[in-house]
């Protein structure tokens, strides 16, 4: 099983998480099992994402779609998020 942790800033968590729960079909799709989905303490719009797997390769392939991109924009994230991918 793979863990992998996003974390990116958006511009207003519950904007962004509106946008986030909307989204969860392609989260499914790709095989992710959402461990934690939280904001860094004293930083609300600082936020963190922990995701298990057994195909790392449909998430990467899902992060790369630009409809996510879209989404992510949409959202407010602001700039890439960081990915560390834990095996």
């Amino acid at each position: 099983m793979t863990t992998i942790i996003l974390n990116h800033k958006v511009s207003d968590y519950k904007s962004w998480r509106k946008h986030y729960d909307a989204d969860m079909p392609r989260r499914k799709g790709a095989g992710l099992k959402e461990i934690h989905v939280g904001t860094k303490a004293k930083e609300p719009n600082n936020v963190y994402i922990v995701f298990q797997t057994s195909n790392p390769s449909a998430f990467e392939k899902m992060a790369k779609d630009p409809a996510l991109k879209e989404v992510m924009k949409k959202a407010g994230v602001l700039g890439e998020p960081e990915i560390t991918i834990l095996n």
